[in-house]
């Protein structure tokens, strides 16, 4: 939920490194330093990594 009414754009590439391995690279562009910091403060970095933690295990499954 971050911080409401504050809006950030997020993109995500996804670079294919060969041997069936992809790097993902997500980058989030705020408007200002202050909500950057607001959605940091809000439990953006923690609530991110959960996410990559459950994508890794999707994808280990979907591997398996």
């Amino acid at each position: 939920d971050g911080m409401p009414g504050h809006v950030s754009l997020d993109t995500a590439e996804f670079e294919d490194l060969g041997d069936g391995r992809t790097k993902l690279v997500s980058t989030s562009i705020f408007l200002t330093g202050a909500d950057r910091d607001g959605m940091v403060a809000a439990g953006m970095e923690s609530g991110l990594q959960e996410s990559y933690l459950a994508l890794d295990r999707l994808l280990a499954e979907l591997d398996a």
